[in-house]
């Protein structure tokens, strides 16, 4: 995010008369001229255009408070300032111009203002423009917290798509998904080039960055507000400056926090009644025993035992300890999320409960393959992009 200023010595006025009668103006040069601006409540925010397009200033400006109010609740600070307003103007072109241009001015009385042009309103890029007003309210905070044109440093561009791509809840689990699959499969480098200004994989990987960035905003925006203050006052971004707003309490083992932050991430029920392919592919992780944790050893590389090896083994406390609280723990893997995995997880709960009791061991084999042959149904569903979702009243 470019911070720096770009600055315009005056606004001049678009228009000028003189004499004392004017000609009346054909419909043409009416439609030509300014319409009156429009303002946020606050005046953080006004919307210019011409006659001809003023029915597009009212959907700009709920558009752009749309934006204002995400940022306000998801990131828990006041965005915006009438010190500082936000400017939008609206273009007269119709040729499917797509552009969306920024500037920041400094009018005739030296008050600072952000611009964000749309030349031709009906063929803006909405993503373009939902980020380049982040950028600006961002811009205008650091202004607010004492920053100047010497000082803002900038922030790495994936932070901000980052938070952007947050702020849009839509994408949240698909994202933890995908974020959660690179991390098991040993895809993602150490903390340290991962939150490095110049991420190769936050930069490549939009959901990557939009775990990243949720990281900080989910300390109810305190380590973000202090990496604003920090770049407004002149503070680079560094890896050691990010560890310790996110891993202090760590002593800056910094991958060691973000290893147990992605275990966290993947037990947590961001849409309730949501089941995914990615959901599944981690309830599918809890599909083994651990008899070591409960005094058993197989050998020194081998601390585990999948559930058909466990039913030859169920004459043994610790493998019946194991299937015990391992019941549990498939329940709970499964909690928040819709009818079918919870029926699926009880189906496994069951055995594991014949497994703890080592009663019909007749009966255990086919108890596990129903439960088997109805979770490859649901991967092989999920697997063509389905997802599942139960709907709550």
């Amino acid at each position: 995010m470019k911070l720096r200023f770009c600055i315009v010595l005056s606004v001049l006025p678009l228009f000028f008369c003189g004499g004392d009668e004017a000609p009346e103006p054909d419909a043409s040069r009416r439609a030509a001229l300014p319409a009156a601006p429009i303002y946020a409540g606050d005046s953080a925010v006004v919307v210019h255009s011409s006659q001809e397009r003023a029915g597009y200033r009212g959907p700009v400006l709920v558009f752009v408070n749309r934006i204002r109010d995400l940022f306000q609740s998801g990131l828990n600070m006041k965005v915006g300032s009438q010190h500082c307003p936000l400017e939008i103007v609206i273009g007269d072109k119709s040729d499917g111009d797509k552009s969306v241009l920024t500037a920041r001015l400094r009018d005739s009385r030296g008050n600072l203002r952000e611009r964000i042009e749309l030349p031709d309103p009906e063929a803006s890029d909405l993503d373009r423009l939902r980020r380049v007003v982040a950028v600006a309210f961002l811009r205008v905070w650091m202004v607010e917290a004492g920053g100047t044109d010497e000082s803002m440093q900038d922030l790495p561009n994936w932070l901000i798509d980052g938070v952007v791509r947050h702020m849009h809840s839509g994408s949240r689990q698909s994202d933890l998904d995908r974020t959660y699959a690179l991390w098991s499969d040993g895809a993602l480098p150490p903390a340290e080039r991962l939150y490095a200004f110049e991420s190769e994989v936050a930069g490549q990987e939009p959901a990557v960055a939009a775990v990243l960035a949720g990281w900080f905003l989910e300390k109810r925006a305190r380590a973000f507000k202090q990496l604003l203050r920090d770049a407004s006052g002149g503070i680079e971004w560094s890896v050691a400056n990010i560890s310790e707003l996110l891993a202090k309490n760590f002593a800056g083992d910094f991958d060691r926090m973000l290893d147990l932050r992605m275990l966290e991430l993947g037990r947590r029920v961001i849409e309730p009644g949501l089941t995914t392919e990615g959901i599944v592919s981690r309830f599918r992780s809890e599909l083994l025993l651990f008899p070591t944790d409960y005094g058993m050893i197989f050998s020194r590389t081998n601390t585990y035992c999948s559930f058909e090896r466990a039913i030859g083994l169920a004459e043994l406390p610790a493998v019946r300890k194991a299937a015990h609280f391992q019941a549990l723990r498939i329940r709970a893997a499964a909690a928040g999320r819709d009818g079918t995995l919870l029926a699926l997880s009880e189906e496994y709960a069951r055995f594991l409960r014949e497994l703890a009791l080592g009663e019909s061991p007749e009966r255990m084999p086919v108890m596990l393959e129903q439960a088997e042959r109805k979770r490859r149904e649901l991967e092989e569903y999920l697997a063509q992009g389905a997802v599942l979702r139960r709907r709550f009243q």
